[in-house]
């Protein structure tokens, strides 16, 4: 519902000056009653019921319920009720049993929570928290509900848990007990009691709730209560049991009780007054009710208190003494009929539906008509000027906030709201708001409702109100009354006109505030173009009284600001002008707008951008002085595909144009506020408006571009030309109409371009070869470049053609050369510090490419005359350019164009240096194109340069002869001998031509070399012998036989094939040769003296066998008994290379042991005996085992002392002792064989049961082992027999030895026991001895 504004003027009683109530009256939100409310129906179904569900427990509880409301007084309904936050933050409408939530952020307008009860209820009383955040609200079962304001219930109390026996009366926020994360309510019952309910938070904890069990008790049968926050005052009505209320007339009593909170938060009562009013329903009243309220003055000077049959009373409180007493306000013929009468005043109204207090002594009352008035209790007058009716009104207001109420009113209307139908709608009219009955009079889907606030303002506020709401005629009424400025109603009036002409002089001539007036003159812009004008003219009309002068020439800033204005006007006036004749006469206000305060420039921009060059023109010629700056950029602002030809009057040449005109000056376009311009204005926006043409013309005069910044000007748009657009024909023209106006410096620019457009629109270039490029991309080419690309495809049919028709023409214009970048050097090239022209450049580069048959057509061309083509600047430049450009080729297979380019060459002049230089190169090119024939026919290709650098890579042309004959001989094996002889030929003819670096000899070799590996072994050795113009050196022909032998060799797969025939062949050219002989000897001895040994061993396997000895042990280990073969042993190694002594010394040292392994002890010791004698020290190991070892054929006591000498001689050090025991025991043999031999003895045994041992001299080598063995052969004996064997022993010993060192029989017995070395000799060798 839209907001509406109503001026309501209350007169004060006593002081006539002080201002009059003024207040606002806005509409909010509106909506529907709640859909879901019950009807009539459900209501009388929910009440029906049988007897027999009453018999339940759940019926018990009911029973007992109504039980106890029989005895209390009837509950009263309101079907509609208004809850305000203390600062009126949000607002609550609840209408049956929904709840909606507004919020002072959107003006109340929409709902921000929305809250339904699931319940059949209405809500009646309810309180918001300081804050105004939650709300606490009861319905009519007592269940109490804690609500956010976006609807969301963070609490429900039933009143089982609340622990209450009455119903709830009141709530109110306890605004001293909130803390931060709590909120604290509390609620009063009709029986008086008070209790406090905390709801407390945590950020990120679900709201809890805690009731307090200490309950406060007041009074009984409390209907109404009020709670003053600032006073901490708490006002109790209660209502007496007996009221009877008969024909209009009431008789009952009420009881009107002041409570006070002390420090310590306790309710101390400090007076209570009994007075007549109807607190509780009597029995057969008919009638409208209204609800008990009570509430202290915003002040607390008053308490007014409403009760059930719409009667207001008034009490004053003393607050000094805190007293109540009756007030009766002051006479009135529109109050209402007053119920009491005291001596001139009243003591209450009557019909009163509700009430609260506007101020201190103002209360805001609406009676059962629905009329709702201000009333000054202190005189008793009132405001009522058109007032609306409200149906069901609730009133309310802010707590905190002073001269802010709301009031919720209902209607039918479904759509808008009309007063007029609500009033005149009786049945509305009749219907009760309150009741005690049950809900079933009202079809609320009829109904809707709508919250209406008032407002107080002061006297500006409302003036101020007014005016924006365009109310001037009301506007101007005020402020004759208040006696206020007319000034802001005629601003208004002016900015809201059409502003034209007659309101200039209605309106704007009669505004005092000349500023004002100025400044609407400067900035505004009215709807048409007379009104602009008008606004001008008038503007400079008001300005035209600051002339400068002597007497006002001072620096009073409000005159500079008014010449600034009138500087702003005539820029203005001229930009009018300028945008009408661009425009041909068509005015728009948004357009005129940007236009008339933006930089010139910028429009000037705008029109070349948009194409629009008349209008471009028009302002070049209106304003010169402001736009020859910006120029250039204005002008290449145009779009690049618009014809140069439209806008060719409008470009610049050298000088600037003559005879620019601009309009008179005005009085205040002068030095004297050029020089304040330059010293006070800083703003850029501010200056471009009051630096009007005469301004610029006069401080900066007439600025032309630089010759250089022109031509640059020029080049740049062209590029931007041909780059944007593509249009090069256009780009042409442009650069035609600059040098026509004089920029003479765009000639070779011009001429850039020309050759480009040749290029691209040349008919040469057919749809398969489209030729595309920009201007900047062909500016950055180098002129060389630009050469190449006009060359860019051609063929060797059309080259000459394009020579002549476009570069050779451009390569003449272009007189500087480019440095020549050599990419070979020539040997002692003439003209390497030269420069060359571009066609020899590009002539190099086709022959990089291979390109030579380019090439040739081109010098043929060039060398048919030089006067009439001018290829070339002269012969020698011809010829130095063929030699580079054959040598430059990579091909292999061109040698014929390479000699044909040659043979067009000129003749050169015979006497010079330089030229026997050139003749000579020629003579060496010519044969290093032979050469290369030569090469590709043997299948080495290779391009012309290689035979310039053959010389530094000697090893390479070496590596390229031996690859000739490698493919010589492997693709026909068969040539025959003529064959070779021309190969032969060719091979000196390369030496000659290419690589005169080479020895003769060398490729005598090599050929020799290929000769055999053909198998031509009859002519390899004629050429061997040498030839006519070379010899070769036995040595070297030596040498070469044994490489290929080796080589035929070493390749053989079996030792039957025929590289082993082919070797030995090629050995028996020098068959008397000792080194070929060891060759053949190898030979032999793989081929036959092994396969006999059982050894077949392949070339191959041979060859990777490092040390020949190895083969010869392979023999003697190859087969069991092959070791016996000594001789045919030693013959192989020495066919394999192994003759020295050492070595067959070596050969038989492996034979012995291998015998010593086979068990032939026999030969081993052979073998050793000889090896001894020789002194091979290697040997000493086996010769000192077969010297201990068993007794042999011919071996006696010297033989092995001979062989333990040897071993000790050449043994290790780890083996010295061990070999001196085995010498002493010998030795000891030796004496005891002498002694035998001397005394002519025989050794006798010395036995032990079970054992073996006998005489030394019938064993094999004395050791420690053996003796050893005999005492633990003792040891194990009996003791019988040990002691036997004692006995013997001792016998012996005491023969031999002359005395004895033992005395006893234990003590000798103890010593050969203990010592085994003494027992074992003097049992076994003693008894022969002896």
């Amino acid at each position: 519902m839209s907001g509406g504004t109503k001026i309501q003027l209350m007169p004060c009683m006593e002081e006539p000056s002080v201002p009059k109530l003024l207040y606002e009256t806005r509409r909010h939100a509106s909506g529907t009653y709640t859909s879901n409310f019950p009807s009539p129906y459900q209501v009388n179904e929910g009440a029906k019921g049988g007897l027999l569900h009453l018999l339940s427990v759940r019926g018990v509880s009911q029973l007992k319920e109504k039980w106890t409301e029989y005895n209390q007084p009837k509950r009263l309904r309101r079907l509609i009720s208004l809850f305000i936050s203390p600062r009126g933050k949000h607002v609550a409408v609840a209408t049956g049993n929904q709840i909606t939530t507004l919020s002072k952020e959107d003006d109340y307008r929409e709902p921000c929570g929305i809250f339904t009860s699931c319940s059949l209820c209405t809500f009646s009383v309810g309180a918001w928290s300081e804050d105004g955040d939650i709300l606490g609200i009861a319905d009519d079962t007592d269940t109490l509900y804690f609500i956010k304001a976006n609807g969301e219930v963070i609490a429900e109390i039933t009143k089982k848990h609340l622990k209450v026996s009455s119903q709830i009366v009141g709530i109110y926020s306890d605004s001293d007990l909130n803390t931060q994360k709590s909120f604290l309510f509390a609620v009063i019952t009709l029986d008086g009691s008070l209790q406090h309910i905390e709801i407390s938070y945590e950020p990120s904890v679900s709201f809890s709730k805690q009731i307090s069990d200490h309950r406060k008790h007041l009074c009984n049968n409390v209907c109404a209560f009020d709670y003053h926050h600032e006073l901490k005052l708490f006002v109790v009505v209660a209502y007496s049991t007996t009221t009877s209320l008969t024909s209009g007339k009431s008789s009952g009593s009420g009881y009107l009780t002041l409570w006070r909170k002390s420090a310590s938060a306790e309710l101390e009562q400090f007076c209570s007054v009994q007075f007549e009013g109807i607190y509780l329903k009597p029995k057969g009243f008919k009638g409208q009710l209204t609800y008990p309220k009570v509430l202290i003055s915003t002040e607390g000077t008053f308490i007014a208190t409403l009760d059930l049959s719409g009667s207001l009373q008034i009490f004053k409180l003393d607050k000094e003494r805190f007293t109540l007493s009756r007030f009766s306000w002051g006479k009135g013929d529109d109050l209402p009929d007053p119920d009491n009468l005291s001596k001139g005043g009243r003591a209450s109204f009557v019909d009163i539906m509700d009430f609260t207090w506007w101020s201190d002594h103002i209360i805001t009352t609406v009676n059962k008509s629905g009329v709702a008035v201000l009333i000054d209790i202190l005189d008793g007058s009132k405001v009522q000027e058109d007032d609306p009716a409200y149906f069901m009104p609730a009133l309310e207001k802010a707590a905190t906030s002073k001269g802010h109420q709301f009031l919720l009113a209902s209607f039918l209307c479904q759509e808008n709201y009309d007063s007029s139908e609500v009033v005149a709608l009786d049945k509305l009219q009749r219907m009760e708001w309150v009741t005690e009955d049950a809900l079933n009079q009202i079809h609320f889907l009829r109904l809707h409702w709508c919250l209406v606030s008032f407002s107080e303002k002061s006297i500006s506020e409302m003036y101020d109100m007014l005016i924006s709401r365009k109310r001037f005629r009301d506007a101007l009424n005020f402020a004759d009354s208040y006696g206020l400025d007319k000034d802001e109603v005629l601003k208004s009036q002016w900015v809201n006109s059409d502003q034209g002409s007659n309101e200039i002089n209605t309106f704007l001539s009669k505004i005092k505030d000349r500023d004002f007036i100025l400044s609407e003159c400067v900035e505004r812009i009215g709807p048409t173009e007379d009104a602009v004008k008008a606004l001008l003219a008038y503007g400079l009309r008001i300005t035209d009284q600051n002339r400068f002068s002597e007497a006002t020439y001072h620096n009073n800033s409000q005159v500079w600001d008014i010449r600034m204005a009138r500087l702003r006007l005539l820029q203005f006036k001229d930009r009018l002008e300028t945008y009408l004749g661009i425009n041909m006469g068509r005015f728009s206000v948004q357009e005129y707008g940007k236009f008339h305060v933006m930089p010139i420039s910028e429009a000037a921009i705008a029109l070349a951008e948009s194409g629009k060059i008349g209008a471009l023109n028009l302002l070049f010629k209106r304003h010169p002085y402001s736009l020859t700056p910006s120029m250039l950029d204005i002008l290449a602002a145009i779009p690049e595909t618009v014809p140069v030809q439209t806008y060719g009057q409008l470009l610049p040449g050298r000088s600037p144009p003559s005879g620019v005109a601009v309009r008179e000056d005005d009085w205040v376009e002068c030095d004297e506020m050029i020089r304040f311009i330059n010293e006070s204005v800083n703003s850029h926006d501010i200056s471009i408006q009051v630096k009007t043409e005469p301004i610029v013309k006069h401080s900066a005069g007439f600025y032309w571009p630089t010759t250089n910044e022109l031509s640059k000007w020029y080049k740049d748009r062209a590029r931007a030309m041909d780059c944007l657009s593509g249009q090069l024909d256009n780009c042409l023209s442009f650069l035609d109409f600059g040098i026509r106006k004089g920029i003479s410096e765009l000639q070779q620019f011009r001429q850039d371009a020309l050759y480009l457009h040749q290029i691209i629109y040349s008919d040469d270039n057919d749809g398969e070869s489209c030729f595309n490029m920009s201007l900047v991309t062909w500016e950055q080419l180098t002129d060389y470049e630009k050469f190449k690309i006009m060359l860019k495809g051609v063929n060797e049919e059309n080259v000459a053609e394009k020579l002549c028709n476009k570069a050779i023409p451009f390569m003449h214009e272009r007189s500087n050369k480019i440095p020549t970048v050599k990419d070979i050097h020539l040997c002692n090239s003439a003209n390497q510090n030269e420069e060359e022209s571009f066609l020899v450049r590009w002539l190099k580069e086709n022959a990089l490419e291979n390109k030579l048959d380019i090439c040739l057509s081109v010098i043929e061309e060039g060398c048919r005359d030089f006067q009439s083509n001018a290829f070339f600047k002269n012969e020698i430049e011809v010829v130095d350019c063929a030699l580079q450009c054959i040598y430059l080729t990579t091909v292999t297979d061109k040698w014929s164009i390479m000699a044909a380019i040659l043979s067009k060459l000129p003749q050169l002049h015979d006497g010079a240096l330089q030229v026997e230089n050139f003749e000579r190169r020629l003579r060496v090119a010519e044969g290093h194109i032979e050469a290369g024939r030569l090469l590709a026919f043997y299948q080495v290709p290779k391009p012309l340069s290689f035979f310039l650098e053959a010389y530094s890579d000697g090893k390479n042309v070496k590596q390229i002869i031996r690859l000739i004959l490698s493919k010589f001989i492997r693709r026909q094996p068969g040539r025959s001998d003529s064959e070779w002889a021309n190969m032969w030929r060719d091979m000196q003819y390369l030496r000659e031509k290419a690589f005169p670096f080479l020895d003769l000899e060398y490729i005598l070799v090599e050929y020799c070399r290929g000769l055999l590996k053909a198998g031509k072994f009859s002519l390899a050795r004629n050429y061997l012998k040498g030839t006519n113009s070379v010899a070769l050196a036995a040595e070297k022909a030596e040498s070469l036989v044994i490489q290929a032998a080796r080589e035929y060799f070493f390749s053989a797969s079996s030792l039957a094939c025929s590289e082993i025939w082919k070797a030995k062949e090629c050995l028996n050219l020098y068959p008397s040769s000792a080194n070929v002989k060891e060759e053949a000897d190898i030979i032999e001895a793989l081929t036959v003296k092994l396969p006999n040994l059982g050894v077949t061993l392949l070339p191959m396997q041979f060859r990777q066998i490092v040390d020949p000895m190895d083969i010869v042990k392979m023999a003697i280990t190859s087969q069991s008994g092959a070791y016996l073969h000594v001789d045919e042993l030693i013959d192989v190694a020495k066919l394999l290379g192994l003759r020295s002594p050492d070595d067959i010394s070596a050969v038989e040292e492996a034979i012995a042991r291998e015998a010593a392994v086979a068990g032939d002890l026999q030969l081993a010791f052979d073998l050793c005996l000889v090896l001894v004698k020789k002194g091979h020290g290697y040997i000493w190991d086996l010769c000192a085992a077969i010297a201990r070892g068993p007794a042999l054929e011919n071996m006696d006591v010297n033989s092995r002392k001979q062989l333990l000498g040897f071993a000790l001689s050449h043994c290790d050090e780890e083996s010295i002792g061990e070999l001196l025991h085995a010498w002493k025991d010998l030795d000891m043999q030796g004496q005891c064989e002498t002694l035998m031999m001397s005394t002519g003895t025989t050794a006798s045994n010395f036995s032990i049961a079970g054992s073996s041992a006998g005489p030394l001299s019938e064993k094999s080598t004395p050791n420690i082992s053996y003796l050893k063995g005999f005492v633990q052969e003792f040891d194990s004996g009996s003791t019988d027999n040990q002691n036997v064997h004692l006995d013997k022993v001792r016998d012996v010993v005491s023969i031999v030895a002359k005395t004895l060192a033992v005395e006893n029989d234990a003590d000798w017995a103890s010593v050969l026991t203990e010592n085994g070395k003494v027992l074992a000799f003097a049992a076994l060798e003693l008894p022969w001895v002896a």
